[in-house]
């Protein structure tokens, strides 16, 4: 088993037993509470102290920002790392935070194990790689007809064509095994008292003006709308019914 800080294991198809070894991708999601003016500045120098590092030792994968308002931001940072840089990348980053008024809130670590996947794939090259041969050593023999050539070189086609699929897939794999991922979560810390805290508040006296408003434009609208029907129609039909009613009664 690969342990955090070792290097990779070397891959299958070297010397030594392949099968013996295990090949472990590792994960790494470390969360910070930083004030709200701190959280932009810090990501970009983590991601700039990585981008300085080089390729061979950091790699960004992706970062993005949310600042729903000044004193609430939140940030993200994902990058692939050799190990070794990456405990001491980790060290820094603990003690500049702390510098900034932020502290580390959460860290969490998992394996991914991609044994089976680079025994298998390696397998696979291994073989495809010996029937290349063998149908090259076929190609070269002058005396076949001309169908069978042509076959024997859609199939050393077909074949070469797995080969580098599965060449790319066992270099993907090992990378994945010789960097350890890394995702960096910066949160806006809260403070006991915020802006944020009376901004419901603020906002509502602010609109109080229009929401009266908009209440009595709408009593207004009601009762024009009504009021041709009170005149011209409940009215009317009030006295008609009054007028009748009094009818019966005299006739009663």
């Amino acid at each position: 088993r690969m342990m955090r800080g070792e290097s990779a294991p070397e891959a299958p198809g070297g010397a030594g037993n392949p099968s013996a070894a295990s090949f472990l991708a590792y994960r790494y999601t470390y969360g910070f509470a930083l004030p709200a003016a701190a959280v932009k500045p810090t990501l970009d120098s983590h991601m700039r102290r990585c981008l300085d590092a080089g390729p061979d030792r950091c790699q960004v994968l992706g970062s993005n920002t949310n600042a729903w308002s000044e004193d609430n931001v939140n940030a993200t940072l994902r990058f692939r790392a050799e190990p070794g840089w990456l405990d001491g990348f980790v060290t820094e980053v603990k003690s500049g935070v702390a510098e900034a008024g932020g502290e580390l809130t959460s860290s969490d670590m998992s394996a991914e194990d991609l044994t089976r996947q680079i025994l298998d794939t390696d397998a696979r090259l291994k073989a495809q790689t010996t029937l290349r041969n063998r149908l090259q050593g076929l190609l070269e023999t002058r005396n076949a007809e001309l169908s069978d050539l042509l076959a024997l070189e859609r199939e050393l086609a077909r074949v070469q064509g797995q080969i580098e699929s599965a060449t790319t897939t066992l270099n993907v794999l090992r990378k994945r095994v010789s960097m350890s991922e890394a995702t960096f979560n910066y949160q806006t810390r809260q403070s006991a008292v915020s802006p944020s805290a009376f901004a419901a508040i603020g906002r509502a006296l602010r609109n109080a003006a229009r929401n009266f408003s908009d209440g009595l434009a709408g009593v207004i609208t009601f009762v024009s709308a009504a009021l041709p029907w009170l005149i011209f129609v409940i009215l009317p039909g009030l006295w008609l019914l009054r007028w009748f009613w009094r009818r019966r009664r005299k006739a009663a």
